[in-house]
């Protein structure tokens, strides 16, 4: 959807990420959804980042859903809360009725909060993780990261556009891969169906 009428219009290689309760995404390659040969692959998200890490729901552990969605940093808030009740950041989970969502530590950062900056910076480092490995692999021309916690812009984009562009293996003098906020919302799902469907009237497939 991105590729054709959001931040990746004018590209032939992307990768968008939707970074909600798991993370979603897709791959373009020469302008065309790629999923594989059998149209089940790309689950980027459950790309082990971390072995020995976290419990996924595909029952592996350490995937990269479990690190870099937003149910990973409500996790993390919560947890950090629960163990620094006294911070300003357990304090922000107690007026909100024991509950965190995806920006709470973002909020608690700003408000010099040592404990929830731990958590920010602790959700960048693995987001940036991921994104180098997608980088790797696949070289695309932009990544766009999407979902409610980067309605943060900047200060969550900034830092891991940096972070995942110095793990990532480029060759000297060759253009790197930008990383961008997704634009489409709520409409890329319609958008995304729409361009599939015409992917498959290209190949001659009927649903």
């Amino acid at each position: 959807a991105e590729s054709v009428a959001g931040a990746a219009k004018g590209t032939k290689d992307s990768v968008t990420l939707t970074l909600g309760t798991g993370l979603g995404g897709g791959v373009v390659i020469n302008g065309r959804i790629y999923s594989g040969f059998n149209n089940a692959g790309c689950e980027i998200g459950h790309m082990v980042i971390l072995s020995g890490g976290e419990p996924c729901t595909c029952g592996r552990l350490g995937c990269f859903e479990c690190y870099g969605t937003a149910t990973a940093i409500i996790r993390d808030t919560e947890r950090a809360a629960k163990a620094h009740p006294e911070s300003v950041l357990g304090q922000l989970i107690e007026e909100n009725g024991g509950r965190a969502d995806g920006r709470t530590a973002f909020i608690g950062m700003r408000q010099g909060d040592a404990v929830a900056a731990d958590v920010v910076e602790n959700f960048i480092e693995m987001l940036s993780e991921g994104l180098a490995n997608v980088i790797n692999v696949f070289m695309p021309e932009i990544i766009l990261i999407g979902g409610g916690v980067c309605n943060e812009g900047d200060p969550l984009l900034l830092p891991v556009r940096e972070k995942a562009l110095a793990k990532s293996y480029l060759a000297p003098g060759v253009p790197a891969t930008r990383i961008e906020l997704a634009r489409m919302g709520n409409d890329a799902g319609i958008v995304g169906a729409a361009m599939m469907g015409m992917n498959c009237l290209d190949d001659g497939i009927q649903g």
